[in-house]
């Protein structure tokens, strides 16, 4: 299986001036073997295209699923994508400005990226990556106070955010084809001594990739840092 290298960057607290809300995810074990490189998963040398895109261009395309076979390369992508798109909710969220907006009590500001003009923008871009499970968890209709929400026609989010986890170090990512035609993407992070230099351990998580309603989605997902 190809292993793909990802670094993780400690954020500090300038990420609190932007907007976003812890969320929720599959669970993960620790082991006692030591494994790669640190948390926001960016390509390996070899690929030539950045993990993040400059800019995220919405349509019905960025849904239709590329058929029952898919290359490690093009898994591998689709995770990337998955975890950039997680962060805008439980990391760094999407860049926002303006004034303040107050809605039932709490303050927002509108959304600025390129595509992300309303909250079906969002969701549909979320379903070319994950399950309506996932979406569900990820945009709850009965949050009084979401995250994200559509104000006066445009698409506003709650300034916040949070630090990546500390004591983690470098992450590696495999794919692994199950026996019923579905994918597992296999993550293991280097766990840090206090002194952040020796690794002590590894954390392992596994986010299965289905094909569900003719989209290839991750049916259950978190970060790992």
């Amino acid at each position: 299986m190809k292993k793909r290298m990802y670094a993780v960057l400690l954020l500090t607290a300038a990420l609190l001036t932007g907007c976003a809300a812890p969320g929720q995810g599959a669970g993960a074990s620790a082991v006692s073997a030591p494994g790669p490189a640190a948390s926001q998963p960016i390509r390996s040398p070899a690929a030539a295209e950045p993990a993040v895109p400059a800019a995220v261009t919405v349509d019905a395309a960025s849904t239709r699923d590329s058929g029952p076979e898919l290359t490690e390369d093009e898994i591998l992508s689709a995770y990337d994508r998955a975890v950039t798109a997680y962060e805008w909710f439980d990391l760094t969220p999407l860049p926002c400005g303006g004034e303040d907006i107050t809605e039932n009590g709490v303050r927002y500001r509108r959304v600025e990226y390129p595509g992300f003009d309303t909250l079906d923008d969002l969701r549909i871009y979320l379903r070319g990556l994950f399950s309506e499970d996932v979406i569900a968890r990820l945009l709850p209709q009965d949050d009084p106070c979401p995250l994200y929400a559509d104000i006066d026609g445009q698409l506003c989010v709650r300034p916040g955010g949070r630090e990546a986890e500390s004591g983690k170090g470098s992450a590696a990512a495999a794919v692994e084809r199950r026996d019923d035609g579905s994918y597992q993407v296999n993550v293991t992070v280097d766990l840090l001594d206090e002194e952040q230099l020796t690794v002590s351990g590894v954390e392992c998580y596994s986010f299965p990739y289905r094909r569900e309603n003719g989209r290839w989605v991750f049916t259950d997902f978190q970060l790992v840092y």
